[in-house]
């Protein structure tokens, strides 16, 4: 199965994100059940077994401390 440019990143992304979890000793702790995934799921996302869905991605960004910030832009309140 071929996979594209955008997959890899996300398993690159991932490790990183197993990374962080792992050194601040979270992993096996009550931090993914309370954002709502559990062990089992977690186990097949960082092995690379399943790709996370978009709320699980950023549950696990919230729990590794990632942050991003999504561009804004003001519209003036009057009519085209």
């Amino acid at each position: 199965m071929e996979t594209t440019v955008y997959e890899d990143k996300a398993k690159q992304l991932i490790a990183e994100m197993k990374q962080l979890i792992e050194a601040k000793g979270i992993n096996n702790g009550n931090a993914l059940e309370e954002a709502g995934l559990n062990h089992e799921l977690v186990n097949k996302i960082f092995n690379g077994e399943q790709l996370p869905s978009l709320s699980e991605f950023l549950a696990l960004c919230q729990i590794s401390g990632i942050s991003f910030q999504l561009p804004t832009v003001e519209t003036p309140n009057t009519p085209m």
